[in-house]
């Protein structure tokens, strides 16, 4: 391998590394902590009505 694919490699892998640290940060500043209750009959009646409302729009 060329020095310059060399040092692009480790670029690319570095930016990678960095995102990665960023997204995770980002997840256990924001998203870890949340907690969201879900019972039957509620997760029915959402998927129903999100069944109909796409049902009714493929028909136009």
């Amino acid at each position: 391998m060329k020095p310059a694919d060399q040092r692009l490699v480790r670029r690319l892998a570095s930016v990678l590394v960095i995102k990665l640290a960023v997204l995770i940060g980002l997840w256990a500043g924001f998203v870890r902590d949340q907690q969201v209750a879900v019972d039957a009959s509620g997760m029915a009646a959402q998927v129903l009505v999100q069944g109909s409302v796409s049902n009714k729009e493929d028909n136009k």
